[in-house]
């Protein structure tokens, strides 16, 4: 951890004492950089929550901040100088020290400062009514397949465990927090803490140095002395939050066929598969064909028909590499029905038949082979002679496994419609839709129809 970054960390973890009537009225806070343009991509972060009730424009002003405010941004601009990204959490910080914050998505009524809220960490940071999202959380959780529920505005999800309980500070170390005039609404006025990012590749292992805070942590502010890029050829000064990045150079590093060089600029992750090519040929050697290096190992479609080590089968495997191996039919073998041992068989002798009875599952999962000790598979025609029942349950009798039994009885189940019975045969209790069609005509339809056949008879009269 840098020196700079250390000593600030160290003066920043007592908690400042509150502002008295003469200081804020006497001292003025020295001006704030101007923070940088807010980003392209803000998906990650509230864009709308606090930033639509302000005016446009002032959002991320902070140069004429209050305070509260000026002793939350104190110890990050001590490390950060003027170099300090606060475009994100600028814009909770300016809603909160202006008390006006934006009402509750839920119930919409407004947030006051005494008000027990919950905050969306994991996305969105949206500022919610601790009874409505823990009402939202119940209702969401109960209706969704999965025990999740997601939060009212970004909807990311949170596992049914990580419902809210009770009221915290933003950086979740106090529990109810008091209201105090002299920090921001629902914060503690500590140290926030927080790790500035949980990536474990990213290399920053550095807390934030801000007071209890809405909204996003700012970048680390940390310089790195000699952050390496991503291919490892350059070395340069950076920030801690910016300390991953690409040199324009080739990359150059070994591919996995260990024979050529990556050609890509500089880049992040695995090297992309070996794009050039050649001649190669299968794993058995009898077919070359031009392919890419990174596609080098193949195998074609010619039969291997190699002896194996016995001298008197042929080997069955596709295109391989290397020797086709032992017989599998040498060594240790058994009967047909796997009940009898013969330890040293020949591979070109078939295993004689031990003469008990099989006893292997048959094709209806429930009875065994009676027959005896047999080569080549068992029945597939289950014929053992059982206890049957029909369908519907009312007839009983004796058949062989694989047969159905049916009985001659009509369903006098009520179809869906409530008038008209089942009258399937052997019904199993699904009864299938009614296919009666009942036409109801309404009163003017019945007498357009009579109309119509007065009018059809004294043109058959005419006639």
């Amino acid at each position: 951890m840098p020196s700079s970054y250390a000593a600030a960390a160290a003066s920043s973890s007592r908690k400042p004492a509150p502002f008295t009537t003469a200081t804020a009225t006497t001292r003025k806070p020295a001006p704030l950089p101007a923070p940088a343009p807010p980003p392209s991509n803000p998906s990650h972060v509230s864009d709308s929550d606090p930033s639509s009730y302000s005016s446009s424009g002032e959002e991320t002003d902070l140069s004429a901040c209050d305070p509260a405010t000026a002793s939350v941004l104190s110890t990050y601009l001590s490390v950060a100088g003027n170099g300090a990204d606060l475009s994100k959490v600028g814009i909770f910080l300016n809603s909160a020290a202006r008390r006006r914050s934006p009402p509750c998505l839920i119930c919409l009524d407004p947030i006051r400062p005494s008000d027990p809220v919950w905050s969306c960490s994991a996305s969105c940071f949206a500022l919610l009514h601790l009874p409505c999202i823990q009402s939202w959380a119940h209702q969401s959780a109960s209706a969704a397949p999965a025990p999740t529920w997601g939060c009212p505005k970004c909807r990311v999800a949170y596992p049914k465990s990580q419902t809210p309980t009770s009221y915290h500070c933003f950086c979740s170390k106090t529990e109810d927090p008091p209201a105090d005039p002299w920090i921001l609404p629902h914060s503690c006025g500590d140290v926030c803490g927080r790790r500035l990012n949980s990536n474990p590749d990213s290399g920053c292992e550095h807390t934030c140095l801000l007071l209890c805070h809405p909204g996003p942590c700012p970048p680390c502010p940390a310089v790195v002395p000699n952050a390496r890029c991503f291919c490892g050829a350059h070395r340069e000064p950076r920030r801690c939050a910016h300390q991953r990045y690409s040199c324009k150079g080739k990359c150059n590093k070994r591919l996995s066929c260990e024979l050529h060089r990556c050609p890509v600029d500089c880049h992040d992750g695995p090297c992309p598969p070996c794009a050039v090519r050649g001649n190669h040929r299968c794993e058995c050697g009898e077919t070359m064909v031009e392919r890419l290096c990174s596609e080098r190992v193949f195998q074609c479609k010619r039969e291997c028909s190699g002896m194996l080590e016995c001298g008197k089968h042929k080997c069955e495997r596709g295109c391989h590499g290397g020797k086709c191996g032992e017989c599998p039919l040498r060594g240790q073998r058994t009967c047909p029905c796997g009940k009898k041992d013969y330890p040293r068989l020949e591979c070109d002798v078939e295993a004689a038949t031990c003469g008990s009875t099989c006893e292997k599952v048959l094709g209806c999962g429930r009875h065994k082979c009676p027959e005896r000790c047999h080569r080549g598979p068992c029945d597939v025609t289950c014929r053992l002679v059982i206890k049957k029942s029909c369908r519907c349950g009312v007839l009983k009798k004796e058949l062989p496994c694989h047969q159905d039994l049916t009985c001659e009885r009509k369903c006098q189940r009520l179809r869906a419609c409530g008038r008209h019975a089942c009258k399937r045969r052997c019904c199993v209790g699904d009864c299938p839709p009614c296919a009666e069609v009942h036409l109801f005509l309404s009163p003017f339809m019945i007498l357009a129809h009579f109309k119509f056949q007065a009018l059809k008879r004294s043109m058959l009269v005419d006639l």
